[in-house]
């Protein structure tokens, strides 16, 4: 029977429908040896490869990692499918081995239709139908050593009741008691006729009593090895890892386009009550207040000693304004003003910036080429060109090949292209011609007249430091 291991699923580079070559293990999955599957084991495998599909067993190879293929159902009627190279192989239970348990591959317990075989020994730890095999068991063990086999009314019954028959013949078989060995054995109806003609028959004689128990028997061999346990469950699952680290930063996105002109914003709020004033300067120091009042008259002097009575004296003049006394001290700063009024509401602010440009949007993919249009109907021959100017080897002459220069005489120098047409008026016929570091150009002091018509140029010159020249012959 077929193995079974767990998530493994590998790629294939293998083409056609024989053997296998294992390759990589897939995202996510394991390879064959990691999974457990040994050299020489035989796996239950799924192939796919697109829309194709094949399930069978193989015998794996550890060295060279191959697979065998022995197909079981495929999409290609059953036959293994033709690989192209880019396949996955990997092992897998099918419908049928849902029916079957096994261990290392080995089925021990087959379901089918009408019930299920067992492969081995059972260990049962309970009961089965409620009955409890370990204590039974015992019991069936001691059925010989307990049996009684005279219990008359069972096992006479049993014997009475098997059916008369009349074709007894000689070489047929009956118990007899060996007397001399004192054991049952068996007779045939010839031996046991030789012992002479039967007797009558005796009185019944007493019943016998009771023998005495027979010794208990050995035990009995040990038991097979139990069955390996069933996988015990899957544990659950783990905590969630940590979060991984943060991706990149994107690539900065393009440019946006220049939006809109935005609307003139709404007029702003009324801006906050400005702060305080700050507090005024101290005022220039006032004029000079008027004349204090005149000091107090000083003391009188003592009385001098009486002089002689001297003669009457004039009367004295009358004494001068004494000066202006010191001006007195600055009196003290008065109180602060009250605050002033709230100041008006300032203007409105001006309009806001304009918004950025908005981001490019992205290029829409392109659509697919249409189908090339059906050829159109063949046009009607054009009218005849008119007849082509002949060389003419007149000077001047339409049809007529000259070397010509620019007409310019410094400064602006014209350049000369092959098959360009020029107007004759910025041509000059050319003179004498100098050459310096590999450069040829026209004198400008001997250049001849401009020519009439339009030239085309048969040369070229695109010189831009000199006087370019070329030939030219005159179309028009």
């Amino acid at each position: 029977m077929a193995k079974l291991f767990n998530r493994a699923k590998m790629t294939t580079s293998t083409t056609g429908t024989g053997t296998i070559t294992l390759g990589s293990a897939s995202t996510g999955f394991q390879s064959f040896a990691d999974a457990g599957v040994s050299n020489g084991d035989v796996v239950q495998y799924v192939i796919e490869e697109t829309t194709n599909f094949e399930i069978g067993t193989g015998t794996y190879t550890a060295s060279g990692t191959t697979l065998t293929r022995t197909v079981q159902e495929s999409s290609n009627s059953d036959n293994a499918i033709s690989l192209a190279g880019n396949a996955v192989v990997f092992i897998s239970a099918v419908a049928s081995d849902l029916n079957i348990l096994q261990n290392a591959g080995s089925t021990k317990v087959a379901a089918t239709s009408s019930g299920a075989t067992v492969t081995g020994n059972l260990a049962v730890t309970g009961t089965v139908d409620g009955r409890d095999i370990a204590t039974d068991g015992t019991k069936l063990d001691t059925v010989e050593t307990n049996a009684d086999v005279t219990d008359s009314s069972n096992v006479g019954s049993s014997l009475t009741g098997f059916a008369t028959g009349t074709d007894a013949g000689s070489s047929d078989l009956i118990p007899v008691y060996d007397v001399s060995a004192s054991a049952w054995e068996k007779q045939t109806i010839s031996n046991a006729a030789l012992q002479g003609p039967t007797g009558p028959t005796g009185p019944t004689g007493p019943t016998g009593p009771t023998g005495p128990n027979g010794p208990t028997g050995p035990n009995g061999p040990q038991g097979q090895k139990g069955q390996k346990g069933e996988v015990g469950s899957t544990g659950p699952t783990g905590p969630t890892g940590g979060t991984g680290p943060t991706g990149p930063t994107g690539q900065k996105g393009q440019k946006g386009e220049v939006g809109n002109t935005g609307g003139t914003g709404p007029t702003g709020p009324t801006g906050p009550t400005g702060q305080k004033g700050q507090k005024g300067e101290v005022g220039n120091t006032g004029g000079t207040g008027p004349t204090g009042p005149t000091g107090p008259t000083g003391n009188t002097g003592g009385t001098g000693p009486t002089g002689p009575t001297g003669q009457k004296g004039q009367k004295g003049q009358k004494g001068q304004t004494g000066s202006t006394g010191p001006t007195g001290s600055t009196g003290p700063t008065g109180p602060t003003g009250s605050q002033g009024p709230t100041g008006s509401t300032g203007p409105t602010g001006g309009t806001g910036p304009q918004g950025q440009k908005g981001q490019k949007g992205q290029t829409g993919s392109t659509g697919s080429t249409g189908g090339t249009g059906p050829t159109g109907p063949t046009g009607g021959t054009g009218p005849t060109g008119p007849t082509g100017s002949s060389f003419s080897n007149s000077l001047g002459a339409v049809g007529s090949m000259a070397w010509l220069k620019s007409s310019a005489t410094s400064g602006s120098y014209y350049q000369f292209y092959q098959g360009s047409t020029y107007p004759g008026s910025y041509l000059r016929y050319a003179g004498h011609f100098n050459s310096s570091g590999g450069t040829c150009y026209s004198v400008v002091s001997l250049q001849g007249g401009a020519p009439g018509g339009t030239w085309r140029a048969m040369g070229q010159n695109v010189q831009t430091s000199r006087h370019n020249h070329t030939s030219f012959i005159r179309i028009s």
